[in-house]
């Protein structure tokens, strides 16, 4: 049995509570493996600065599919391009972090084959275009239908990469996600067999 004596809390004994109090590093000093950030997947931020990676090992083209109804976002392969007409879209998948180095995977517009301009295209692959060099936030000009690009007035520093490849970070995010079969739900959905 345990027999330590545990020193009253008392005024007069300050030192005691210094020996409960967490050091800074306490989440530090439990062991383990830290495990990589899971990314998310969306547009670059409007609120934090961000970074997006210039290697094209992080550049991947796929055919993107967002149910509004649900709030979901697919990836498709191209085998069912077909079956979903206009729903999926063609993005380019980049690889970007914020300033406090959390990962996102973001959909860069492709510029349609008619070269019909949208602004918020234009002005999104730009800020992406900035943002392999300098720290750029978005923000959503409704006037004038497209982004303002915002760069940091200051050095943030070098971007934090994850250490996993794009094919790691694009499954995290998408595990779930994938259409790959004329039977997926969505798809059977779109045809009006569910």
């Amino acid at each position: 049995m345990n027999t330590t004596t545990v020193p009253e809390l008392k005024s007069d004994n300050p030192s005691w509570l210094d020996e409960l109090r967490l050091p800074d590093n306490y989440a530090n000093t439990l062991g383990g493996i830290k495990l990589p950030t899971k990314p998310s997947f969306g547009k670059l931020n409007k609120h934090r600065f961000s970074r997006v990676h210039p290697d094209s090992s992080y550049q991947v083209p796929v055919l993107i599919v967002e149910d509004k109804d649900s709030g979901e976002t697919y990836i498709a392969t191209h085998a069912v391009a077909g079956y979903l007409g206009k729903a999926a879209v063609p993005k380019l998948l980049r690889l970007a972090v914020d300033n406090a180095g959390v990962p996102k995977i973001i959909a860069q517009p492709i510029p349609e084959q008619s070269g019909r301009q949208n602004l918020w295209h234009v002005t999104c692959i730009q800020a992406i275009q900035i943002a392999q060099t300098e720290w750029v936030r978005i923000e959503s000009d409704m006037n004038a239908a497209q982004y303002t690009i915002i760069k940091a007035v200051n050095n943030l520093g070098d971007p934090k990469w994850p250490d996993q490849t794009m094919p790691e970070l694009i499954q995290a995010v998408f595990l779930n996600n994938v259409i790959s079969s004329p039977d997926h739900p969505y798809i059977k959905q779109l045809e009006g067999r569910v």
